[in-house]
């Protein structure tokens, strides 16, 4: 049976490149594929394992990193304890206590990692619920709710009345285009949940096409040149939450998932024993 090694490396990098050969000659002796992922094309990889590369994923949540050699890679694969990352400590043995707290950790992480998207659809529909409800809240005579949320706002948007919306007859908590950012950010969230897994993360570039007219749009009118419309604020907030989601969610998908793994194989280890 052919085994699967992820190698994460980045460009112009010699001890990678010495990896790759140390795996290579590995493979030439005993089944093995070896996925070399560079880690400065994915922002998760990058931010875990930038300053650390080459770094082998052997799978089992177990890594090898640099410095290692050919009967470490083997020892590795045979499930011998080189397979602990190298320079790290050896694992704890920890009391019934601490073993429980370090296992509900875990539970957490894993169910967490699992329903992400969720709990993110769930805080955006309320941060960009409050500020709509505030208003309705003053219209009915609860004013000391209502003016908590407008506190709370206030620390993050200016609550121009010439640039807010209003509901039954009262400004809303935030601007026209923090209403937009957010709205569109929570539908953004809602239509990752139908097409997850599927879609790839916006390019960097492309992402620039989003984010440039909220940019010029309120730079302008920021300095004076010039002043905006409630339609161009809608507009360009929209494209900045639509863009902003696109680039981020598949890329958190990845890591979330990686992470829902991981806790998932302890469980499960942890449930044997």
């Amino acid at each position: 049976m052919t085994r699967t090694v992820r190698l994460f490396s980045k460009p112009d990098c010699h001890l990678c490149q010495d990896a790759r050969m140390i795996l290579d000659w590995v493979a030439a002796r005993q089944p093995l594929e070896v996925q070399e992922i560079d880690v400065e094309q994915h922002p998760v990889w990058h931010q875990l394992f930038g300053e650390r590369v080459p770094v082998v994923d052997l799978g089992d949540n177990r890594r090898l990193y640099w410095p290692f050699g050919p009967d470490e890679v083997l020892a590795a694969l045979n499930g011998a304890a080189a397979a602990r990352p190298l320079g790290e400590p050896a694992p704890l043995h920890l009391g019934e206590r601490s073993r429980r707290l370090v296992l509900g950790i875990d539970a957490l992480v894993y169910h967490f990692s699992r329903h992400w998207l969720a709990a993110m659809a769930l805080s955006l529909g309320v941060y960009a619920g409050l500020p709509v409800l505030a208003p309705v809240l003053m219209a009915a005579g609860y004013t000391v709710p209502a003016n908590l949320i407008y506190t709370a706002y206030r620390l993050a948007c200016h609550q121009l009345p010439s640039r807010s919306f209003f509901v039954a007859g009262q400004q809303m908590a935030f601007c026209e285009r923090d209403a937009a950012i957010y709205a569109s950010l929570l539908a953004a969230t809602l239509v990752f949940g139908l097409v997850r897994g599927r879609l790839k993360p916006l390019p960097w570039k492309a992402y620039l096409a989003f984010v440039a007219p909220i940019a010029l749009d309120g730079g302008t009118q920021l300095v004076g040149l010039r002043t905006s419309t409630w339609e161009l604020r809608v507009i360009t907030g929209a494209l900045f939450g639509i863009g902003s989601a696109w680039l981020a969610f598949p890329y958190l998908e990845e890591a979330f998932g990686d992470f829902a793994r991981s806790a998932g194989r302890q469980l499960l280890t942890a449930s044997r024993n």
